[in-house]
Formats: structure tokens, sequence, C-alpha cells
């Protein structure tokens, strides 16, 4: 139960002390090659995902291959361990903590699974279970979390080791950093988020740290709260459901499929999990008000998520998820006001951090409370109160049992990290009680639980349609990375109700990040017409000056933002940039130390300082600001690069170098040289690109900068695979190029980049204008993907010249057997998919298309058999073998009625009913059977069975389902629905 201020203070205190007297103990930090058994994943996919209309994680690409089979691979682990825990991080998994063991008993209390099976559940795909992923930007597993990230490891002074992981969100252009601490004298370890916007604009805010734990029928769930809320914000009782089930037990989560459960009505600060049989256990502690949410996560205890054990391990076990969010739930919605729950903003120039702790628990019992020094369990059983302590450091306590506003136990205690203690104290019955252990911050009062009031449901009209609702709906969708769509409730918003000002003010924003100058600035203007303070108006105003180059209105807008609280240190550190490209570095320097004054975390503020420092020759008073830099942004490389440009030594160039370890090295080299850019500092961010690994973007920004067209040709020598670009100051640097060389490459790169940024007229010209010039099949599958309706023969067109380009590329007759399902001709279609499969028959995503053709040309029975031989490894929530499958044996059994084989009708009804593994799906607790229970009543009804087939027909009302749309319509035609 959370504490007064005075307790968390005490606790800090305490654990300080604690350290300081035990300065001998250290902990050891190793990094070692291990040998894992892998199952790799494998084929990036060189479409950008901007055709499969996924542009929120544009530049990233997908990967389509995945493994049956495992084989040993090295990886990189680093180990942190002191005399009570073992803590294992995978720095080329996404940083992801493998697991972590409690070494008294041997026991995971962070699951980790001894085999990496990656498998299709991620935005990008791959991803494997256990340990603890970190995921930020987006709702999802994030886009690093199966690849290498940037790490670097530290021995620190109080005998502590740290090993720090983190990344550059390309979209949101935002970095993260976790460090993951193990003390020497605690039995836990804990972790230290760091997540910076440095960009001007606010980035879409999402939080979720998730961890694994082996799941077993005697597993009691420790989540104090009194409701649950799914992802659109749906509302369920806790812990106890409307259905009188006790869902903290995890053996009563039988029923229904997988379980979302954000458990919330307590003003808490953990959550956990403790098994009954083996009296151990797992949680997660830190302050409320840095992570409210606590979400605990299920597969279903059926088939559907049991399948899931045997496709993300070998033999560790199911697992289940405790989530720590900085949020309430997951939040999946759309529409404004339907919930209190919404999309938040992580907003410009903010550095947000946290800290958490991850612990193990034994021989108490269960989890009541919890505080960093130890968890406390007290359970009243009829007349006797069970009480178990579990310490986590070297720590005095004094237990105290309270009954009826009395003392009535009281007990002094000595604790070692991982010691138990457990007590009865007799209780009258009926009773209530208090537990305190002073000098542990442990308490528990049943009776006094710190509940709630803030609403959870919404009783307000939901189906109005107003000004207000209009653009609360563009903000979520502005806040979910939606810029597409997000403009036109704004516009719906202003025809309501003209002078609505955040709208005006909201559509600069939008228009902004199009780099639609002109018409951002009309909507700015609009809104200082309506108010000429109007904070976000300037805001947007002085940012579009800013990009235009009128940097003396820039200056004034910005002023004037900088008088609220919300642009205050954004704004003055904008105006700081100003003054460094006007080269009044007065100004700069007082802008940025005002900025500073109202944010001691803008990292734009301490970098300007940092630079403006070292160009002036006082490179103390840089160093100091570097260091200031790196204790918040521990990963950052920009403070490892300005210490070699004061000093380039090879050993400050390998300082800069060695922590980039990340899977896409060359952007981060391209996001440190356009920030120099972004300030006039040529000279800087030519530097970077000199020590940039080779690539076509690298090489644009080098003759760009240089204003060297001849050095465009490297890059269009290059090969055009996975060259994304996307950030706004690329699309200068590529119209330059258009301009210079004729080459299809940067027309293609700059229509990548102009769809990027929402300008998809000028993106589609751009491909149009390419015809038939570009030899690469990805461009003419991208181009086909991105045409608008009504021009399909375009579409054919563009998909048969990538066939003609690569024959046997299998993404290329996917692509061509959806034109034509789409197009309705089945004929075409089987035929590219039976030639396709033949040639790639362990894709399993020709497979199922070949299948489905089958179906479409009434080969039913070849349906069955293609399917009978694969084996399908699905995304997370796929059931598209099991339909497949499914209208297979429906679509036999209706041609069988149509003969009057009404008995074989049956049996091919009754094998519809399966579920396949090979195909990739489980059985479900109660599947859906009423199109099979009104086919097989007619066939009853007809081979005079009519007792049966009545008690089938009332099963089978009321069959709506796009996915039986064509077996209903044959239904309908043969008088059976």
């Amino acid at each position: 139960m959370l504490k007064l201020p005075i307790f968390r203070l005490n606790i800090f205190i305490i654990c300080i002390c604690l350290a300081e007297a035990a300065a001998g103990q250290k902990a050891s930090i190793t990094v070692e090659t291990r040998e894992i058994l892998t199952y790799p994943y494998s084929d990036p996919n060189p479409v950008p995902v901007l055709a499969d209309k996924k542009s929120e994680i544009y530049p990233y690409f997908t990967f389509n291959g995945y493994s049956l089979k495992g084989k040993m691979q090295n990886w990189k682990v680093v180990k942190l361990e002191n005399d009570y825990v073992e803590v294992y991080v995978l720095p080329e998994v996404g940083g992801k903590v493998w697991g972590a063991i409690e070494k008294s008993t041997g026991k995971e209390f962070i699951y980790r699974n001894e085999v990496l099976k990656f498998r299709n559940i991620a935005m990008r795909g791959p991803w494997t279970s256990g340990g603890i992923e970190f995921n930020f930007g987006i709702i999802g597993h994030n886009p690093s979390t199966c690849v290498p990230v940037d790490y670097k490891t530290k021995k620190n002074d109080d005998g502590s080791v740290s090993c720090f992981m983190g990344s550059l969100d390309l979209p949101s252009r935002t970095r993260w950093c976790v460090e993951i601490r193990l003390p020497a004298d605690r039995a836990w370890f804990e972790t230290f988020a760091t997540w910076i916007n440095p960009t001007p604009l606010t980035q879409t805010y999402y939080n979720w740290m998730t961890a694994a734990a082996r799941v077993t029928d005697d597993l009691e769930f420790a989540y104090p709260g009194t409701a649950e809320i799914g992802h659109e914000g749906e509302f369920g009782l806790w812990p106890v459901n409307a259905e009188g089930r006790n869902v903290a037990w995890y053996r009563e989560n039988n029923f229904g499929s997988s379980k979302s459960y954000h458990v919330v009505g307590e003003y808490n600060d953990f959550m956990g999990g403790y098994y009954q049989k083996s009296e151990f256990g797992f949680g997660h502690w830190a302050l409320y008000d840095e992570m409210p949410g606590h979400k605990l996560w299920l597969w279903s205890l059926a088939r559907d998520g049991g399948i899931w054990e045997d496709l993300l391990t070998d033999s560790d076990g199911q697992y289940m998820e405790f989530q720590a969010g900085r949020m309430f739930n997951q939040y999946g919605g759309t529409s404004a006001f339907k919930t209190p729950i919404s999309q938040t903003a992580f907003n410009p120039g903010l550095t947000d951090r946290w800290h958490e702790i991850w612990f193990p628990v034994k021989g108490t019992g269960g989890i009541s409370d919890v505080s960093p020094l130890g968890v406390l369990y007290a359970s009243a059983v009829n007349d006797s109160l069970k009480v178990g302590i579990n310490a986590f450091s070297k720590v005095k306590g004094r237990l105290i049992v309270k009954s009826g506003g009395k003392e009535i136990h009281s007990e002094e205690l000595n604790f070692k990290p991982m010691d138990t203690f457990t007590t009865s104290v007799s209780l009258n019955t009926p009773a209530d009680y208090e537990v305190v252990v002073e000098g542990m911050d442990l308490h528990f009062d049943p009776s006094g639980r710190q509940l709630l009031k803030r609403p959870f449901v919404s009783s307000m009209p939901k189906d109005l349609i107003t000004a207000a609702s209009l653009y609360q709906e563009g903000m979520q969708l502005k806040n979910q990375r939606n810029y597409g769509k997000a403009g036109e409730p704004f516009k719906k918003c202003l025809q309501v109700d003209p002078l609505y000002i955040d709208a005006y003010a909201s559509m600069s924003e939008i228009l902004y990040r199009s780099i639609k100058y002109d018409s951002a600035l009309y909507y700015a203007n609009k809104a200082l017409q309506l108010d000429t303070y109007h904070p976000s108006a300037n805001y947007f105003a002085g940012l579009t000056y800013m990009a235009e180059g009128d940097l003396t209105d820039a200056l004034e807008s910005l002023g004037w933002a900088a008088r609220s609280m919300e642009y205050r240190s954004t704004a003055y550190s904008l105006m700081a940039e100003i003054g460094l490209r006007k080269n009044e570095i007065q100004l700069a320097e007082h802008y940025a130390s005002l900025s500073l004054d109202f944010n001691s975390t803008n990292l734009n503020a301490l970098q300007l300082l940092a630079i403006l420092y070292r160009k002036s020759g006082e490179n103390n008073k840089a160093d100091q600001y570097l260091e200031s830099i790196r204790k918040i942004d521990p990963l950052g490389h920009f403070s490892d690069f300005e210490s070699y440009l004061q000093d380039p030594s090879s050993d400050n160039l390998s300082r800069f170098s060695s922590t980039i370890t990340n899977e896409l090295q060359y952007q981060t080299y391209l996001e440190l040289c356009i920030y120099y850019y972004d300030l006039g500092l040529k000279n800087e961010a030519l530097s970077v690109l000199e020590k940039a690994p080779v690539h076509p973007l690298v090489c644009l920004w080098k003759a760009f900068l240089s204003d060297d067209h001849s050095s465009l040709i490297e890059a269009s020598n290059a090969s055009p695979a996975f060259v994304f670009p996307y950030r706004t100051e690329t699309v200068k640097a590529l119209e330059w190029a258009v301009s210079k060389n004729t080459s299809w490459k940067f027309r293609y790169y700059l229509a990548l980049n102009y769809a990027a940024v929402q300008r998809m007229e000028e993106a589609m010209k751009l491909l149009r204008g390419c015809g038939l010039e570009p030899d690469y099949a990805p461009f003419y599958l991208t181009r086909a993907s991105m045409i608008g309706p009504g021009e399909g023969k375009g579409e054919l067109a563009d998909l048969l010249q990538a066939k003609r380009l690569a024959p046997d590329d299998w993404r290329v007759s996917a692509r061509l057997i959806d034109y034509y399902v789409s197009d309705n001709d089945s004929q075409s279609a089987l035929a590219e998919a039976k030639e396709a499969y033949s040639r790639n028959k362990d894709n399993t995503l020709l497979g199922i298309r070949y299948a489905a053709a089958l179906i479409n040309t009434s080969q039913y029975t070849a349906s069955l058999k293609v399917l009978e031989s694969m084996n399908i490894l699905p995304n997370e929530g796929s059931s598209q073998g099991k339909e497949v499958f499914e209208q297979a044996c429906l679509f036999q059994s209706l041609e069988l009625i149509k003969k009057n084989k009404y008995s074989e009708a049956i049996v091919m009804i009754e094998k519809s009913k399966e579920w396949p593994e090979n195909l990739g799906v489980g059985k479900p607790f109660k599947p859906d059977i009423r199109i099979q229970d009104r086919l097989e009543a007619f066939c009853l009804e007809k081979l005079n069975r009519k007792a049966e087939a009545e008690t089938l027909r009332k099963a089978g009302k009321d069959i709506m389902n796009d996915k039986y749309s064509r077996i209903l319509n044959e239904m309908q035609k043969i008088g059976i629905y």
C-alpha cells in the first residue's frame, strides 16, 4: 500500500544508509558470448511498410521468414550478479532482460526462456517470449524488440553494476534508454528509464515494461484494485468478475480467450504473483505516480492459447506477463469521449524518467504489501492471523499487529537479504486487523485500502457530434501518429464552429508536419486573428517561420509562446537555436539558460550550450554541460561526438562509435548530422558523416551538404533495397538531388519521403513519372500498392512488370494472387498460386493462398490435401489457416448435400469443427459452430432424424459473420438459410 511522502523519503534514506554500510559488498558484471538454441527469423521485406498502410512504423521494415527448426547460435549476454540474484540481459535482442534468478532457491522470478523462438507477433514481426521487454513509442511490441540496440556497461562507485540499453525510435525521433542496475546488497534489481523527445512536436506517448513469469494452477495474482479495463476502456470488476469468478487465481481464467486485465481503482505501488505450492513469487514495485499502469496478460487456458506455449518455447512452459505502464491501459480506441481513457501525447522537449524495482519473494504465503526493503503478507483465517515477511536488504524491523484499535502483538526482527519470518497471532473473530513493520515501510490494513474516486466509466453522451467531439477525435488520431486522417476531424470541427481556436492551431501543426508551410501559417494566423496571444498558434507560427528561414518572425512568435508553461522551455530552446543561427552568441546563451530554468533536463538547451562553449574555446564549461548530458542521456551520442570535436583523438572516436551497436547504425549518424544541420553547423554535420557507415542516404547527405552533385553518382549506383527516407529535412536534400541527377532512384526516394509526411499526391506523381525505368521489382510492388482506386489496370501492369523482373520472388506472386482474387479472376489466381507454391513448398503464405484458390475453383478435396501438408507459424491472433480449412470442409458438404448425400455431408460438417494445429490454431473453449449446426440440422431433417435436427436448428440461429458470407449465399440457394 502506498505511503505518505514522509515514508517515501524515509525509505530512500534507509536504502542510501544501507548502501553505505554495505560498501564492502560488490556486484559483478560480465559480457559473454553464449550458444542459445535459436529458431531464427529472416527474409526482410524490401517493400516499404507505407505500401501496407503501416505508416506509423515507417521507416522500419518487416520480416517474413520464421523457422520450424532450431539451431545453436551465438548471442551476446550481459550477466549481473550479487550474492542474492542473477540477471541476464540480451543487447542483441532489443536489450531485453532475458531472465532473473533468486539464488537461494534457484528459482526464476523473471521467466527465462531457454530458447529464442522468434515468431510473428511484434509490429515488425519477430518476437520471442520471456524476460522483460521495453516498449516505447506506440502500442505494440516496439520496433527494436528483437534487433540489436545500443548498450554499454558500468561498475558504479557504490559497488552496484549497471548496463544501459537504448535506441532511437525512428518514426518519432525520440530516444529511450533503460539502465538495469543491480545493487551489491539487495535481493532485487532496478531499472531507471529515460525517454527523451528532442523534437519540437508532440509525439505518441506509450510505454509499457513487459515482464514474464511462469504460470501454474496454484498461482495467485497480487494486483490491488477494484476494477479492470480493456484496451478500449471497457470496464470490468476485479478481482471477482461479474460471473463470480475470482480471476486473481490463474486457474479461474479457464474461460473465454486470452486476457488483458489493466487493473485500476486503488492507489498502490506494486503488483506480482505467488505460487502457493512452491512458496515463491515475483513482483514489481514503483511509485504510483510514476507507473500507475498494472496489466496482467494471460494466454487463453484453452488450446488457442496453449498452442503458443509450443510455438514460443520448447520446454519452459506457459507464461504470463506482468506489465507496468505509464498510463492506465494500452489504449487501442479511436472514438472521442466514449470512455474516460484516451491516447496521450509526449510533449516537445521533455525528458521523462522513472524508477522500478523487480523482485523475488519466498516463504510469505502471498503478497499484501511491498516496499524496497521487503514483502509483507497477512491473512486472517478463523481466529488466527498469519503473517509472513521476506526482506530484500539487511534491515531491522519491528512487527506490530493491531486489532480493534489496540496493539495485540509486537516483535523486534533482524533480517539479511532474502531472510523470511512467519508467525501466527491470535485474533478475535470477527475482528479487523492492521499489520505494520516499522523500519521496513510495510503496512497492511484490509479495511483501510486507498480506493480511488476517479471515474473509469463515462455517463456522458456518447453519440453527439459536436465541435468538441470532432476536435477530440482529431487529437486522438494525431496522438496515434495517424496524421493523414487527423486533419479531417479538425476541418469538420471548424465547419461546425468556425471560432474553435484550438482546431486552427492543430491544423497548423498537421500541415507543418507535411512541410506545407504556407497552409500551416494560414491556419496559425486564423487562430491569431481570434487571440493574438494564443500559445499553440504562436508556437506553430514560430516553428513555421523558423523552417522558412524567417528568423525575425520566428523569434517574435516563439517569444509569445514562451509565456505559456506548456511551451516555455521548448520555445526558449528554439529561440536559442535562432540565436546560434544568427551568430548572436550572447542571445543564444541567454535563451538556452532560460530554457533550463524551466526544464533542467531540456537536452536541446544543454547541447546548445555545450556547442557554444566549444566554439568559443571554453572547453571546461563545455565539458561540464557534456557531463550533465551524459547523466541524463547515458547512451546519447552527441556528448561523445562533441568530446571528439574538442579533441579528435582515436580514443575519443572509439568512445563515440563503440556504443553505436544498434540494428541501423547509419540512422544514428544521420540523426546527429541533421541535428547539426538544423543549427546551421554544416562542418560538424559533415564531420559526423565522415565517420558513418556507407549507405545511399549518407552519400546523399554528404553530396547535399557539400553542394557536390557529382557525389550523387555513388548513391545512384547503390542498391535501393531498404533505403527508406522519412525525415522532413531529407525532403530538401532529395529535391536537390532530383534537380541534379536523372536517376529514377532519387525520384523514388523522394516519393517515399513525401508519402512519409502525408503528401500523397506529390508522391504518386513522382512514382508514376518513373514509368518503366526502374529495374527493381519492389518499386513496382510499392507503386501497385499505393495506386489509388480506379487504377486497377495500372496496378496489374506494375505487378506484371515486377514479375518480369523477379519471376521467382514469392512476394510478387503473393501480390498477384491477391490482385486476381480481388478482381474475381479465380483461374488466374489459381494458376499463379499453383506455380508459386510449387517453387516455395515451405512458404505457408503462398500455401494458404493456394488452398484458398482451390476453394474458389471448387477443388475442395485438393484444398484440404494442401492444408494437411502445411505447418503454419501464425502471427498472434491469426486464424486464417482454420478459416480456409473450415470453408473447404463446408463447401464440400454443400456439394454433397446437392447430391443428396446427407450422411457423407454430416461427416464433412463434423470435420469442419476440427482445429488442426498444423494450421497454426488451437481450439478455444467455445468455438462458434452455429453454421455447422444449421447445416447438420438440415441433413438430419432429410434423414428423418427430426428431434436431433430441431435441437441443432435452435442452436444455429443468427449466423452473421463476414467470413461465412459465401457459404451463407450457397445455403440460401438450396434453401438451407
